[in-house]
Formats: C-alpha cells, structure tokens, sequence
C-alpha cells in the first residue's frame, strides 16, 4: 500500500438511495456519507448478499433527478448494518459533477 493511498478524504453525509451489484446479485442501500476516494451504505432492505473484504462491486448512486453516479469499487469494510467501499474507477464525465457534489469536502484530509 503506497502513502497516498492511506489518505482518508473527508466524508459528506448525504442521504442518498444505491444500487449495489456482485456477481450477479444485487441490493438496495442508504448512503451515509461519501468522499472523493469511497463512500459508507447501509443496508436498505433484508438481504441475501455476503460481501467479503476486497470483493469487486458496481455501485450506481441516485444522488437527485438530474445525478446519478456508477462507479466500480472494492469493499474496505465490512459491519452487520453496512459496508465501507473505495472507488476504483470514477467515469470521466462524472468526476466534474461528483467533486461539484463534494464541494469544500473534496480536498479536505481527515486527520
């Protein structure tokens, strides 16, 4: 792991709804909070879906009418209500309008 990859962005919360999809399975999840570099959801629903740490994912995240955002991205964290995940690729047309979200949040590191 390089030292810029231990970097935590600071988190926004938002309340948000996500589309979670694993080999195959999918489920529906509440955004809690979000960073240029991941994001932490929370089970919506009863699920049948067992994630494990380092498991591939494509979320697509209903931000409002006009947004919504899929990127790929691996699980970091895994707890009984919810799921932490790191971003691995942001579609280019996305990122404008994903930093536009973060506002002051974008470049701000967490101590």
């Amino acid at each position: 792991m390089s030292a810029d990859s231990k970097i935590r962005y600071a988190r926004k919360p938002i309340t948000s709804s996500c589309l979670l999809v694993m080999k195959g399975q999918s489920v529906v999840m509440e955004v809690k909070n979000i960073s240029a570099s991941g994001i932490l959801l929370e089970y919506d629903e009863s699920h049948e879906l067992t994630l494990e740490h380092g498991d591939f994912c494509v979320l697509e995240i209903i931000l409002n009418e006009e947004f919504n955002l899929n990127v790929e991205a691996e699980v970091t964290r895994i707890r009984e209500i919810g799921v932490a995940l790191q971003f691995i690729k942001i579609p280019e047309e996305k990122q404008i309008p994903l930093w536009e979200l973060l506002g002051e949040h974008v470049d701000r590191i967490e101590k």
